[in-house]
């Protein structure tokens, strides 16, 4: 399955994640909309608590790292390079 046509789970955790940062940092920027930001991220880690306490986040993790690895060295590295 090709992430770059059909979404993965893997890019799931990251993007939550980047949601969570992103209202934290609302909050603190703007502090009328903080009420409302910290009612979003409790329930937010509610599930992502959940989220951490299963199998599917570690293998999902795993996969995520993997394949930015994968890509970033079949981006960086072309035929060129590798022959000695």
């Amino acid at each position: 399955m090709s992430a770059h046509m059909t979404p993965v789970l893997s890019g799931a955790i990251p993007s939550f994640e980047l949601f969570m940062t992103q209202w934290e940092k609302l909050g603190d920027e703007h502090l009328n909309l903080k009420a409302w930001t910290d009612i979003g991220l409790k329930w937010a880690t509610k599930y992502y608590k959940r989220m951490d306490d299963t199998d599917t986040y570690v293998i999902s993790m795993c996969e995520f790292l993997c394949h930015n690895r994968f890509h970033f060295f079949s981006e960086s590295w072309t035929q060129s390079s590798t022959l000695v």
